[in-house]
């Protein structure tokens, strides 16, 4: 009986999150699961577990991530550049015309595939909380700081659909700098 095959689990989640971004949250298979990270079905279930987990892993992967990029952001340029700049991006790049995982995932998803829409949903709350700790400073309360983050979520994901429904640039930009200014006259 051979050895088992070595793997570096972060490159492997890696490999897995580029595959349910790519492919889709509802329609990413084992096999392209496989495929993505070159492990084979034995090594995946022994190395990780199911294709929940790796969609669990995946999905943590993403948050953590745009957590990370969310901080920088705000630490370089305060609070209202930021916000204005994640709308820009939005509406402009919105992750290489990919959209963003999480909201792709809330409309692929059904209401039968309960477990995978709470990993999608825990991982919209957790960025959420990200987003008010970052929104916090120079709000009157954290109630404040919350419907702020809510309405920039909002304006995020309607941008990035737009966007990826092909609404001409000049219109989602011009659109992301309105929004910004409502969203940063509070």
């Amino acid at each position: 009986m051979g050895r088992p095959r070595e793997f570096d689990p972060a490159l492997a989640v890696e490999q897995a999150l580029q595959a349910f971004w790519e492919s889709g949250l509802a329609a990413t298979s084992v096999d392209q699961l496989q495929q993505a990270t070159g492990l084979s079905r034995s090594s995946m279930y022994q190395g990780v577990g199911n294709r929940d987990e790796w969609l669990r892993l995946a999905v943590d992967r993403y948050v953590e991530r745009l957590t990370a990029e969310f901080e920088q952001l705000f630490r370089d340029c305060g609070a209202d550049q930021a916000v204005q700049r994640l709308l820009l991006d939005a509406a402009d790049d919105n992750f290489a015309g990919k959209g963003c995982l999480l909201a792709n995932g809330i409309a692929q998803l059904h209401a039968d595939d309960s477990s995978n829409l709470d990993i999608v949903r825990q991982g919209f709350a957790r960025l959420a909380d990200a987003l008010t700790g970052l929104l916090r400073p120079g709000m009157p309360s954290e109630r404040d700081a919350r419907a702020r983050c809510v309405e920039l979520l909002c304006a995020l994901s309607g941008l990035r659909t737009l966007q990826r429904a092909g609404v001409p640039r000049k219109s989602l930009v011009a659109a992301a700098h309105r929004l910004a200014g409502l969203l940063n006259a509070r």
